[in-house]
């Protein structure tokens, strides 16, 4: 990988961290990040998930959950709330698998299963740990990747 695909990765990673904090400090709180899609961020949404899945696709064990994100954001949850809530549930149960099956890095699953404790106060603080949760991931491994990559050129 270039330094440019790994400057690319980490724009991308940091902005799908600090987008639901942006939400959560901007304006009115929602139920989901999603309801965020009805708002002045509707482009910062689309942006970051659009960018985000990308990326996902990009991973081999990730390209399932990059393409219910994708549709995620093709069906906004205001005119089709049951399609898009079975994609955002489908997203966030396909991501499971891929961490699990991850050796080194599967005590992210311990974060990620406990934003479901989260459900019983809202969605939306359950959505937020499990993307901070992914994001530290993908954060993690694109560091793993960079210290395999700079062992070989030396």
């Amino acid at each position: 990988m270039t330094n440019k695909d790994y400057f690319i990765r980490i724009v991308v990673i940091t902005l799908a961290f600090v987008f639901p904090f942006i939400c959560l400090f901007y304006g009115e709180p929602r139920e989901s990040v999603s309801k965020y899609f009805e708002s002045s961020l509707l482009p910062l949404y689309i942006i970051s998930n659009t960018l985000t899945a990308y990326l996902l696709y990009s991973l081999e064990k990730w390209k399932c959950p990059a393409i219910f994100l994708l549709f995620i954001v093709a069906f906004p949850v205001n005119p089709y709330p049951i399609i898009h809530n079975i994609f955002a549930y489908a997203f966030f149960i396909s991501c499971f698998r891929p961490i699990y099956e991850h050796n080194r890095l599967k005590l992210y699953i311990i974060p990620y299963l406990f934003s479901l404790v989260f459900l019983f106060k809202s969605f939306f603080w359950s959505e937020v740990v499990c993307i901070i949760t992914l994001c530290s991931f993908h954060g993690h491994l694109l560091y793993l990747k960079y210290k395999i990559d700079l062992k070989r050129k030396n």
